[in-house]
């Protein structure tokens, strides 16, 4: 049986956008959609018996009619093609009032072929093409439900049988897993699930979505993160962004795809006190890099006397084929020396140096200068 495996879709996140002129449209929706495409034609090509989301279909819990059409053709178009799609809900899809619908409940309304919503840990039995698939499957849930999930996952686990394969779909945050920029992004408050809960001998595989950095947390079942298919921001910069293509047979095994999204560069260049050209010393460095069609970051450490001397247009011109400058960044040494309690010269301290001077000087205590330090990492990454 083989499967397609994907989460975190976040359709919506239009950050490091323009207007595309020919639809009205963000140029970020666009990609977000063009990379839904990809995942679509990759089920129908690969002929898989079921595509299974992990989650988070859209940035915030109130997507607009655009960003909810774009989204409900592609599943519209997977489900037409005869493949089952099983989506789990998501934080991005869940309300936060209990009465209300979450972002996916429409589907289930609706009553569409070949489409599958859970809202609560239950077991699935779903027909495909080569037999029926069980998926046992765990939402984001809120905060007092994980209270009891060890005994709920059990009790499923109970009712799986051995005469077809069985797989766990799941929105959550496993204990072991390494974040990414989603923790920026975060609704709600995250609970941990223990890892031994998902590794029972009766599953073939388990899909997880929420992290949006690809890894695999256990091989005996396989239990992995298919990963975000998109970047979201320059924190995901050097991530490979994809989707899980999974064979369960004797045994199980999965091939990752990296997807067509959109690629961030970030391009840092120090410049020398005596450099007779700095602009053409910038455009020498720029030229190194392939700037087209990515989102583009220029980040440039000056010595104060050549400030004057940068042409900003130049510069401007050779990141024209950027999809997006998300910012020219002039760090200019100061020439007056600072120093701190009148010792130490901050002149040409990295900007995390000097805070921690700064910090030591107001002696800050070793708890709150970590915690100040970890903020002061997050801003300087953004």
């Amino acid at each position: 049986m083989k499967l397609l495996h994907f989460a975190d879709i976040h359709i919506g996140m239009e950050n490091y956008a323009k207007l595309d002129p020919q639809t009205g449209l963000s140029t970020r929706l666009l990609d977000f959609l063009k990379t839904f495409d990809f995942i679509v034609d990759t089920a129908i090509e690969n002929q898989v018996d079921a595509v299974v989301f992990a989650g988070d279909a859209y940035k915030t819990r109130d997507p607009n009619p655009t960003q909810q059409r774009g989204f409900g053709e592609r599943i519209k178009k997977i489900a037409k093609a005869g493949i089952p799609v099983v989506l789990v809900v998501g934080n991005h899809d869940t309300p936060n009032a209990e009465g209300k619908a979450n972002t996916l409940d429409i589907y289930s309304a609706l009553e569409i072929d070949n489409v599958w919503v859970s809202r609560k840990p239950e077991l699935l039995k779903i027909p495909t093409k080569s037999g029926t698939l069980q998926v046992i499957t765990l939402p984001w849930l809120h905060k007092d439900e994980y209270k009891t999930v060890g005994d709920k996952l059990k009790s499923l686990y109970d009712k799986i049988t051995p005469k077809s394969p069985a797989i766990f779909l799941s929105h959550c945050e496993v204990e072991g897993a390494s974040y990414g920029s989603e923790k920026g992004m975060a609704i709600g408050n995250d609970v941990t699930v223990p890892l031994p809960l998902l590794q029972d001998r009766r599953l073939s595989y388990v899909a997880l979505g929420h992290i949006h950095k690809h890894q695999v947390l256990s091989k005996d079942p396989l239990v992995v993160y298919a990963g975000s298919p998109h970047r979201i921001d320059f924190g995901e910069e050097k991530e490979e962004k994809g989707i899980c293509l999974v064979e369960i047979a004797k045994t199980t095994n999965f091939q990752f795809i990296p997807t067509n999204c959109r690629r961030f560069l970030s391009i840092d260049i120090d410049l020398k006190a005596n450099d007779s050209n700095p602009t053409q010393t910038i455009l020498d460095e720029i030229s190194k890099h392939d700037v087209a069609d990515k989102v583009v970051r220029l980040t440039l450490n000056i010595p104060a006397d050549l400030e004057q001397n940068l042409e900003m247009d130049k510069i401007k011109k050779a990141l024209s084929s950027a999809h997006y400058i998300a910012g020219i960044s002039r760090n200019v040494e100061r020439k007056e020396r600072l120093k701190i309690d009148g010792q130490e010269e901050v002149e040409r301290l990295t900007p995390v140096e000097a805070l921690q001077s700064y910090f030591k000087a107001k002696k800050f205590s070793a708890e709150k200068i970590k915690t100040l330090e970890k903020f002061a990492a997050q801003l300087l990454e953004s």
